[in-house]
């Protein structure tokens, strides 16, 4: 018999997500996450699991007619509603990618930025997915998490983090596993349950593998 207070829990970790996309003390704003990442003009910007686009389409507002936002789903249907609202949006910057579980389908070094919100806790293979996300940035560009931590032990295997009571990720992990893939943490803001982290790809690795090329 399930109890209550089980109820509850699995009520929380299932509704959490989706509140605090309405919460303005959630770092989870466009605005925030493109600032935090120097999205401008021209730019060419990626979004990893963009959901229902929207974030993906705001960001195509900020590069303008002149830049490019590459946005991803896992799935046909998530990859086919993705696709129709950004054709909804008439922003013909945005181009519309299928995700996969270990690496990004972006373009390599072509990314000037990328974010992913409430994703990096599904990734079953964050080492093998983080290198991916390393490889399709330029030089010095930026990257940002934003994610929630889970509501009691963060799960060891890290193909467990979107399960039941260990839904979530801590940020330490997250920087910790980043800085592993060569990324370099820039800043952290955190609030009760959700954070932001935003790392860079150093500019030194690319000096190096051009020297041995």
């Amino acid at each position: 018999m399930t109890t209550l207070p089980t109820v509850a829990r699995l009520l929380v970790t299932l509704l959490v997500p989706l509140a605090a996309a309405a919460q303005p003390g959630v770092p989870h704003s466009s605005e925030k996450v493109f600032e935090a990442i120097g999205v401008r003009e021209g730019h060419t910007i990626c979004e990893i699991g963009a959901g229902d686009g929207t974030q993906s389409v705001a960001a195509a507002r900020v590069v303008g007619p002149n830049g490019r936002v590459y946005t991803s789903e896992l799935g046909e249907k998530r990859v086919t509603a993705l696709t129709a609202a950004v054709t909804a949006s008439g922003l013909t910057q945005i181009t519309v990618v299928t995700g996969d579980t270990d690496k990004t389908n972006f373009p390599d070094a072509g990314c000037d930025a990328l974010f992913m919100r409430d994703v990096y806790h599904h990734f079953s293979s964050p080492a093998r997915m983080n290198h991916a996300i390393l490889a399709a940035l330029k030089p010095g560009a930026r990257v940002a998490i934003v994610d929630f931590r889970p509501p009691g032990e963060e799960a060891v295997n890290p193909a467990d983090r979107a399960k039941g009571g260990m839904h979530g990720v801590y940020p330490e992990t997250v920087v910790a596993e980043m800085k592993n893939a060569g990324f370099e943490p820039v800043v952290s803001e955190k609030s009760e349950r959700w954070f932001m982290v935003v790392l860079s790809k150093p500019r030194a690795l690319d000096r190096l593998v051009a020297r041995i090329r």
